[in-house]
């Protein structure tokens, strides 16, 4: 029996040992690199980029704008009147007028203008107490259908000061007896100039 220690050989002596420490090198290194060209370090590949545009080139949009319209004029005909004290009777035709100003740039833009009539005031025409007509000078568009729905452009109506005026013709046939009679607060607030791109 051997009584002498047995002491395992190191990687160093072993037989094979230094072909395997050469293997995990060789493998940790291409782990590094492969971690380097994911992103984990300073690693790249070559690169180029050049500028498309010169410096100070930019884009800028257009605008479709109304400016603040003016106070409303009312006349009955030939007079002018306050809507707040005026009281009106079957026969009556009424008028009022504002100004505004159109902000349309836009080579391309295309628009409409109305007038949005409130609640009480559209039923009204709709029921055929009021005869109702509007028209808007200052844009190019004339209305010719007669559609209430006037054409803005951009390329020409930019800047335009556009004069709104609504008419309306009390029907004097349309109501009997006492119908219509001591109607108060009929609210005008609500009445709105609509500037709506369509293209």
């Amino acid at each position: 029996m051997n009584a002498a220690p047995q002491n395992p050989q190191s990687e160093s002596t072993a037989p094979g040992g230094g072909n395997r420490r050469a293997g995990r090198a060789v493998l940790a290194g291409a782990v590094a690199v492969g971690l380097l060209a994911a992103g984990g370090g300073t690693f790249s590949q070559w690169s180029d980029d050049k500028d498309v545009f010169a410096a100070g080139t930019s884009l800028s949009t257009g605008e479709l704008r109304l400016g603040t319209p003016s106070t409303p004029v009312w006349t009955d005909g030939e007079n002018t009147i306050d809507p707040a004290v005026f009281r009106a009777v079957p026969g009556d035709t009424l008028t009022f007028s504002t100004v505004t100003t159109v902000q349309a740039e836009g080579e391309n833009l295309k628009g409409t203008l109305a007038l949005d009539l409130p609640d009480a005031l559209q039923q009204a025409v709709e029921a055929g107490h009021l005869a109702y007509s509007l028209t808007m000078t200052g844009l190019q568009d004339v209305d010719s259908d007669g559609d209430d729905l006037y054409t803005v452009a951009g390329d020409v109506d930019d800047d335009q000061d556009v004069t709104v005026t609504a008419t309306f013709l009390w029907n004097a046939d349309s109501v009997d007896g006492t119908a219509g009679q001591n109607i108060t607060g009929l609210p005008l607030q609500d009445t709105r100039l609509l500037l709506t791109q369509t293209v």
